[in-house]
């Protein structure tokens, strides 16, 4: 089965040379970063970021015709300690029911010194997908 991109107009494109989300053997794969429409990042607020992080993977989830009850799996990434209990605090609000698997990673940098969260989503969205 090929793979399919899956993009939305809703998001920022910028200067990525990469596919905002790839769906292939019915699993939906996306990572995002706390950009709004604009290509504006929220300033120095970890929730406002995991929040935009998610409603961007939720765009891309509906785009593809899935929710995030389909997310199976999430690598997060924060570049402060300080971040990680804001960060919870809306992941939770948003997976509140059967999250997903989840891995959690402090790192020094996610390309821009403006993000301060990253979240990388695994959806199964079935074999018909």
């Amino acid at each position: 089965m090929p793979k399919r991109i899956i993009e939305t107009d809703r998001l920022p494109r910028g200067r990525l040379p990469f596919a905002q989300a790839t769906v292939a053997g019915g699993f939906m794969f996306v990572c995002c970063i706390g950009y709004d429409a604009k290509g504006q990042v929220a300033l120095g607020d970890a929730r406002a970021q995991t929040q935009q992080a998610i409603d961007n993977i939720r765009l891309l989830l509906e785009e593809a015709g899935g929710t995030l009850r389909d997310v199976v799996k999430c690598t997060v990434y924060v570049t402060d300690r300080a971040y990680w209990e804001p960060m919870n605090e809306v992941y939770f609000a948003n997976f509140a029911e059967d999250p997903p698997h989840r891995i959690s990673c402090i790192v020094q940098g996610l390309g821009s010194p403006d993000v301060l969260v990253e979240i990388d989503a695994t959806a199964y969205l079935g074999p018909e997908a």
